[in-house]
């Protein structure tokens, strides 16, 4: 009987390369923002506008500043490190999960292949195929749950994002301000006018819990099936956003 070539081997084992680092792409929240910094421009009451109106009728009102460190709220508030830890915890249970499956489809490949070095060539042909399918429906598995536990851990975030932009406009009539920068878009300040002490006080007041759930997202792009897939890659640990050391 015809016996499988080394490289036909070589790539059938590489069909068993199913590998499920759960990597998420979790950056640091508010990290994007952070890229881009933006000024928050509001009107939140009439009791700020009044010291503005006599500036107004010379020119445009003068420029009321206070700061925030939108990273450092988002990652040290109660809320904050409460979603990171439940997002920690989803993506460590989805690697218990897979890896037991991934270890049935590695031994189920090293099976294959000794099938298939005496199998006939419609037979081998057609196992294959089958075993291709099976291999590509889990890694979409995978990457769909991967896909869920990072929507899930947006939707969170955006919880917490809404429930302090309310603080931050009392935080703004209270200090007379009529703009909030994040810190990062501050380059030289002779004063201090950071108020983030007082909106992560305030904020775990309001919201000291937050509920990561898995959440609905796309599905992802079918893997190119056939031999051609890559090898299998080591599994990795959850990369969570870094958190800078308490101040």
């Amino acid at each position: 009987m015809k016996r499988l070539s080394t490289q036909h081997l070589t790539a059938l084992l590489a069909l068993a390369g199913v590998g499920i680092g759960f990597g998420f792409g979790l950056q640091a929240f508010g990290a994007t923002q952070a890229a881009q910094p933006r000024a928050v421009i509001s009107n939140p009451t009439a009791t700020v506008a009044a010291p503005a109106a006599s500036t107004a009728q010379n020119g445009p009102p003068a420029p009321r500043i206070i700061v925030i460190d939108r990273n450092f709220i988002l990652q040290r508030s109660t809320a904050g490190q409460d979603i990171l830890n439940q997002t920690q915890n989803l993506s460590k249970s989805a690697e218990t999960e897979f890896k037991n499956q991934e270890g049935q489809l590695q031994a189920e490949a090293n099976k294959l292949q000794q099938d298939l070095a005496i199998a006939a060539p419609d037979v081998r042909e057609q196992k294959e195929k089958e075993f291709t399918g099976r291999q590509q429906a889990f890694q979409n598995k995978v990457a769909q749950r991967q896909a869920e536990i990072q929507a899930g851990f947006n939707k969170a975030a955006h919880e917490i994002e809404i429930a302090l932009e309310p603080i931050l406009k009392t935080i703004m009539v209270e200090r007379g301000a009529n703009m909030v920068f994040d810190r990062s878009a501050i380059i030289l300040s002779t004063v201090d006018v950071d108020v983030t002490p007082v909106a992560v006080q305030r904020l775990n007041k309001a919201l000291p819990h937050v509920k990561v759930e898995l959440t609905a997202a796309p599905a992802p792009a079918a893997a190119a099936p056939g031999p051609a897939i890559a090898a299998k890659a080591p599994a990795t640990p959850p990369v969570l956003p870094a958190i800078a050391p308490k101040k």
